[in-house]
């Protein structure tokens, strides 16, 4: 049986309440959600190491989790860099965390 969870914005405490309000970003060393609006304006453009400015459920960070899972699976098969497969899995699981506690709500 599903659970009904509400997810607040990190900087406004509103509710999100569509996917398509809801960008997830780093906070530190946490995966914070954000409405759109309060990300475009309060934390897109910093680059630091507290906030990320690349959304984990956008495009970029889509397409970035696929070619990890790809390089991956190929460098598995290299016994020398084998510990390059094992890197490959922080983004895939940084993204399935991200599916998993704020955008599978929506």
């Amino acid at each position: 049986m599903a659970e009904n969870i509400t997810v607040y914005c990190e900087k406004c405490g509103g509710v999100i309440k569509s996917n398509d309000d809801l960008v997830v970003t780093t906070q530190f060393l946490s995966i914070v959600p954000y409405h759109d609006r309060c990300f475009t304006s309060q934390v897109k453009g910093l680059s630091t190491l507290i906030v990320g400015n690349v959304p984990i459920n956008g495009t970029a960070s889509n397409i970035g989790t696929v070619f990890a899972f790809i390089i991956g699976i190929i460098v598995m098969f290299i016994p020398e860099l084998r510990y390059i497969a094992v890197v490959s899995l922080i983004s895939i699981l940084v993204r399935f965390y991200s599916w998993f506690k704020y955008e599978r709500h929506l």
